[in-house]
């Protein structure tokens, strides 16, 4: 408990903490921000992702490392341990494959008197073998940063001094090795007990010259770890307990060669990629220009009269405006004379809501009867209307006059003087919405945790169709075609006592290479402008088919819903064509969602029960940026124990979406999404079961 206390405390902390980027900062030989084996107090800028690889033998690093807040950064590292010990084979020989979480959070900004102080937990969550805790902190004098911190478990295995935190309470003074190196059989779990803990404890620090204007720099540290006490018993030498080395930084790539232990050549590079922010559209159409305020009269609502027509040419002149801006004109609704005219458009290529409606808000603006006082903008996704907004034209032509919300520099969004209304039914949409669509691409899948090849993936062709029936009713179906992969050379077999509802992946991918990944249906209808529910069925996914029912309540305007689902489905053949296996199981799940704009955080709380008729619940949090990307983490528990999932303990993991207009010069809402879950196991897993609501 003592543990949970001062952890919270340091993360409540950490929120209000001046936690300023530093953009010449590089990664160390574990991925995070620090020098060459130890960490600093620095952090990038919120939104970075790296990716990279790092050599200091006996251990190779792949790693992925993201940056949700300025205060926060969140590392996941694939370590492959390479020595003598694990199998009696030689130095070098093939070895043990771990996985290990990390995580920084800032404690308080540099100031003039003060430094930046982080907190940091290394390799939480898994087997726990180069686990450590350190309490560090960074000061910048011109060109040159210096750090210094406390390090426990592997950080601190030297020992140097007392562990202060023993006075607090004796249990401080227990920690089985350093950092787990007696393995336990399963890993996974948090353990909270070794937080901090060890009788004993090191400082480490270094120094770090980056010449202004230079994407140079050079570093020296002293690292705090025993090498004598590695996992599996191995004793690394180290000729000096100095380490050094040069690193070059430039245009968001990385690369750094030191020297460590006083014996070995250590290597690492990445790349990094600020995902936060807009980038510029210059292949997007220009929106439509907007009459100067004194170029237009409208009546006073006290003059309006009845409805009057729309004519062919100004209909036309509309349409086209919006057509060449990518978005699709449905309806136009005769105007009622100085007071509003209704407008429904669909869009295709924008992913922000609000730029569709500033976009059409100028052209209706331009184009509308001069008599027209306020438009009501009706968006339609799916053949359903999503919002209606109404927007006073006084108000855009007075902003976009004086170069304000509606300029280019702006992304031409609506001006703040805007109202939104319930959602309505409207059944006399044009049939035109009705058409068959389809798609064609490619599709990219993968798979982690085979002790063989820490990283399977494979790349396939995907061809898909859709066809709405009425504004409810859709039926879609989508077949796959591998063009190069390794997904089915996995070779280890489940172990699961449970059920086998997602641990034969290597067997699906090995007869359903090609094959049926989709045929269902779905019945979606509001009940209300705050309740909708929908009815589903057929081939639902790679292994799943059956039938499945939600209902969602979402108040108007709120940030919060709350829905509920259940299914019944079967497990599909091997070979993904039409045939099903005899395991079918029930499942649902009561879901709340809460959106934090302020934050820019998304999260989803979940209890019900899962494919292997385990029950528990699950929780989804998510930093969403502005640009649409967002680093997320997941975890499920249930009723499962740690020895029943088997490895890992429980489903856990995390996710990166970045949108492909973050790469392009152009607007699109493709998205490419990758969830890396650090085992393939039963326990905990969902099913999709159609079109969900709530999206």
């Amino acid at each position: 408990m003592t543990r949970l206390v001062v952890a919270a405390m340091a993360i409540g902390f950490s929120v209000v903490a001046n936690a300023a980027p530093d953009e010449t900062s590089t990664s160390n030989d574990y991925g995070n921000v620090g020098l060459l084996q130890t960490p600093t107090a620095r952090f990038s800028g919120a939104g970075e992702l790296r990716i990279g690889y790092a050599s200091a033998l006996p251990y190779n690093s792949p790693f992925i490392s993201a940056q949700p807040f300025d205060w926060l950064e969140a590392t996941f590292r694939y370590t492959t341990f390479n020595y003598k010990g694990l199998d009696g084979g030689p130095f070098l020989q093939d070895g043990f494959l771990d996985k290990s979480f990390d995580v920084k959070v800032g404690l308080l900004g540099e100031s003039i008197y003060m430094p930046a102080i982080a907190l940091g937990i290394q390799d939480v969550g898994g087997t726990g073998l180069l686990a450590s805790e350190f309490l560090v902190a960074s000061k910048r004098f011109g060109d040159w940063d210096l750090t210094f911190g406390l390090g426990w478990g592997r950080l601190g295995a030297r020992g140097g001094i007392r562990n202060p935190l023993v006075a607090i309470d004796d249990s401080f003074a227990t920690r089985e090795g350093f950092g787990g190196t007696s393995r336990g059989d399963f890993g996974g779990e948090f353990e909270f007990e070794k937080l901090f803990s060890g009788e004993r404890m090191d400082v480490f620090g270094g120094l770090r010259w980056a010449p202004e204007g230079s994407p140079w720099s050079f570093e020296i540290e002293r690292d705090g770890n025993d090498y004598s006490l590695e996992p599996f018993n191995n004793d690394l030498p180290v000729d000096f307990p100095v380490n050094a080395g040069v690193a070059y930084a430039i245009l968001g790539f990385g690369a750094r060669v030191g020297w460590v232990r006083g014996d070995q050549l250590a290597f690492s590079l990445y790349f990094a990629n600020d995902v936060s922010a807009r980038t510029p559209k210059p292949l997007d159409p220009p929106p439509t220009p907007v009459a100067p305020k004194d170029a237009v009269s409208t009546l006073d609502v006290s003059q309006r009269s009845e409805a009057e027509a729309v004519d062919d040419e100004q209909r036309r002149a509309i349409r086209d405006a919006l057509k060449r801006q990518h978005i699709q004109l449905l309806k136009i609704e005769n105007a009622v004379l100085g007071w509003q005219q209704n407008v429904w458009v669909a869009q295709s290529r924008y992913r922000d809501e609000r730029e569709v409606l500033g976009r059409v808000a100028r052209t209706l603006s331009m184009l509308a009867d001069q008599r027209v006082a306020r438009f009501q903008i009706v968006l339609v996704a799916g053949g359903l209307e999503q919002s209606r907004t109404k927007v006073d034209r006084k108000s855009v032509q007075r902003v976009a006059s004086k170069g304000g919300a509606l300029g280019l520099g702006v992304r031409h969004r609506v001006p703040a003087r805007i109202s939104l209304e319930p959602v309505l039914e409207d059944p006399s949409l044009p049939s035109g919405l009705f058409d068959i669509d389809w798609f064609t691409g490619p599709r990219y899948r993968q798979s982690l945790g085979d002790p063989d090849e820490s990283y399977r993936a494979g790349l396939y062709w995907q061809l898909g169709v859709a066809k709405r029936w009425s504004p409810y009713l859709t039926t879609s179906a989508r077949v796959e075609a591998e063009i190069v992969g390794n997904i089915d050379e996995i070779e280890r077999q489940s172990d699961s006592v449970l059920p086998r509802v997602r641990s034969d992946i290597a067997e699906y991918n090995r007869q359903g290479k090609n094959g049926l990944r989709r045929l269902e249906f779905n019945y979606i209808r509001p009940l209300s402008s705050e309740w909708s529910w929908r009815v589903s069925g057929g081939i639902f996914e790679e292994m799943y088919g059956g039938v499945a029912g939600e209902v969602l309540y979402r108040p108007l305007n709120s940030t919060w819903a709350i829905g509920a689902n259940i299914n019944r489905v079967r497990q599909r053949e091997f070979d993904q064509r039409f045939d099903f296996r005899d395991y079918e199981v029930t499942t649902g799940h009561l879901t709340a969602y809460q959106e934090f704009p302020a934050w820019g955080i998304r999260t989803e709380v979940s209890v019900g029960c899962y494919l292997a008729r385990d029950c528990g619940s699950s929780v989804i949090a998510a930093r969403v940026f502005d640009s649409g990307a967002q680093f997320g983490v997941f975890a499920t528990k249930t009723d499962v124990s740690s020895e029943e999932f088997g490895e890992g303990s429980f489903d856990k993991g995390f996710f990166v979406t970045l949108p492909f207009d973050l790469f392009l010069p152009r607007s699109s809402k493709a998205v490419a999404s990758f969830s890396f879950r650090p085992l393939t196991r039963d326990g905990g897993q969902k099913v999709r079961d159609g079109q969900r609501l709530y999206r």
